[in-house]
């Protein structure tokens, strides 16, 4: 038999989840390296389906993974909300029977289950029964493998309270904590109950409205859901990757909102046929900065691909600045693209719009500001103008003219900033959102970091120091340093978290 001839796959043989992620790569790389011959055998039963492809599924096996000792984690269960609402699934059959299932071809997914699982249940090891699904196609060979994960004894009880069967899913009906617009979707879902996309959904608002959710759930449903979007110099995208309707998805806005503080939307725009949600800006750099920190004491073998990259991002990129072809900036609340002229001489701002108001009121504000612009109306649509010499004014305001103008800035290191912040007496530090108005009645945001240290002539050395070192400083105010630039301010915080923890 293929399976039994490989290290490991002794059924009921204890094992780390680190050595089972190397057999399940054994597995897979025996299976793609000897697919002809291991098709032939007596123990691959096959099915045709009728999209072209045709499915095949070996013995199954099972194993009990346990963790070392030197794994700690301390946010399971809310790591584990993040996983079910992914691609992990807490299923009760009808015969009361309870089990966790993933079916994944990555074992570092599953791997993060098992750690995630075994601390949350609180014991030593867990029984896992693996089954390979091969699907052969246009595409090649995909090796696939399902984890059913039985729930017995005391342990049914303690992964009861995730399992959302339509029971549960009515008391979300009387639920106060669940918003009137989404009523009728719920009751749209129950009559619905065999779609995966609404029991996906009900998960989600039941989880959240039970509390089960919190800031380290986002780790978990980005290792499962997670989408890595643009990684270049300077700057990166992260989201998730869902479908679901709008009523679910304005809940999700609010109540992650509601976790991280922000005034408005959670996810901004869309791609890939509306199932990745990209996370806006300025909340962004948090959700990052809570995935990374948990991802920072995870064994690595438990880490997905995207995991992985998205630490390495962080270390030479940073988050909420643009570098798509043509980026979005935001003036005074409005938002303009950033396009290249034709024949090379610079970049100028523009926007075309067929609201009328909206442009007046661009234009308007602009001109307040003291910026040049002109508009122009072709067949009922304005287009706005930024000559090259005003964008540029624009771009050193905003702090990214040298992304697009010259080489770019380079930043000093956390290391020499700890040095420099080290040798102050900090009372405190926090970030400061502001917000205002403009000529529209949009209301925007600035984020900024202050540093307080109750003497006006140690606040300006410490200004004179970090413009030394390459920062942006804002001003000084009553003893108060004040940056407010983008990159200059995730910097900072991160060096201040080292040297005056919050």
């Amino acid at each position: 038999m293929l399976l039994s001839n490989l290290p490991g796959i002794n059924n009921d043989i204890e094992i780390t989840v680190e050595e089972l992620v190397n057999t399940l790569v054994n597995v897979k790389n025996e299976i793609l390296n000897n697919w002809d011959r291991i098709k032939s055998e007596d123990n691959v039963s096959t099915k045709y389906s009728a999209l072209g492809t045709t499915m095949h599924y070996l013995s199954g096996f099972s194993l009990r993974p346990f963790v070392t000792l030197d794994v700690k984690i301390n946010d399971a269960e809310p790591i584990l909300a993040g996983l079910f609402i992914s691609d992990v699934s807490p299923v009760e059959y009808n015969n009361g029977t309870r089990v966790v299932t993933l079916n994944s071809p990555d074992p570092h997914l599953a791997a993060t289950l098992l750690i995630s699982l075994i601390s949350y249940l609180d014991v030593d090891k867990i029984k896992d029964y693996i089954y390979v699904t091969i699907s052969e196609g246009k595409a090649g060979l995909n090796v696939s493998f399902k984890h059913i994960i039985p729930m017995t004894g005391r342990l049914r009880d303690k992964i009861e309270k995730f399992i959302v069967n339509r029971e549960k899913a009515e008391t979300l009906l009387s639920n106060p904590r669940v918003p009137d617009y989404l009523v009728p979707w719920l009751r749209e879902a129950l009559g619905n109950w065999g779609v995966v996309r609404f029991r996906k959904g009900v998960r989600f608002v039941y989880y959240a409205v039970n509390g089960f959710i919190g800031r380290a759930s986002l780790f978990g449903w980005f290792v499962g859901d997670g989408v890595l979007g643009h990684v270049g110099r300077g700057s990166f995208d992260i989201g998730f990757s869902f479908v679901t309707d709008e009523p679910v998805r304005r809940f999700m806005d609010e109540f992650l909102c509601g976790l991280y503080g922000c005034s408005g939307n959670f996810f901004g725009g869309s791609s890939g046929r509306g199932s990745e949600h990209y996370v806006v800006c300025p909340v962004k750099a948090m959700v990052i900065s809570d995935i990374v920190g948990l991802a920072g004491g995870w064994p690595m073998y438990g880490l997905t691909d995207r995991g992985v990259k998205l630490v390495e991002a962080v270390r030479y990129s940073t988050p909420c600045l643009t570098y798509a072809k043509y980026p979005v900036i935001n003036v005074l609340g409005h938002d303009l693209i950033l396009r290249k002229h034709n024949m090379g001489r610079g970049w100028y701002l523009a926007k075309s719009t067929s609201d009328e108001g909206l442009a007046r009121a661009m234009v308007s504000d602009l001109r307040s500001a003291g910026f040049n612009v002109s508009v122009n109306n072709r067949g009922g649509v304005f287009e706005i103008y930024v000559p090259i010499e005003d964008t540029k004014r624009i771009l050193r305001m905003l702090g990214v003219y040298e992304k697009f103008y010259g080489e770019p800035r380079r930043l000093p290191s956390i290391d020499d900033l700890v040095n420099v912040l080290g040798r102050y007496r900090i009372r405190r530090w926090h970030v400061h959102v502001a917000r205002a108005r403009n000529g529209r009645g949009y209301e925007y945001t600035e984020s900024c970091v202050l540093i307080s240290l109750g003497d006006s002539g140690k606040a300006r050395r410490l200004r004179d120091e970090l413009v030394g070192l390459g920062i942006r400083v804002r001003k000084v105010v009553w003893g108060t340093v004040i940056i407010c630039n983008g990159e200059d301010r995730e910097l900072l915080i991160n060096a201040l978290s080292i040297v005056k923890p919050q």
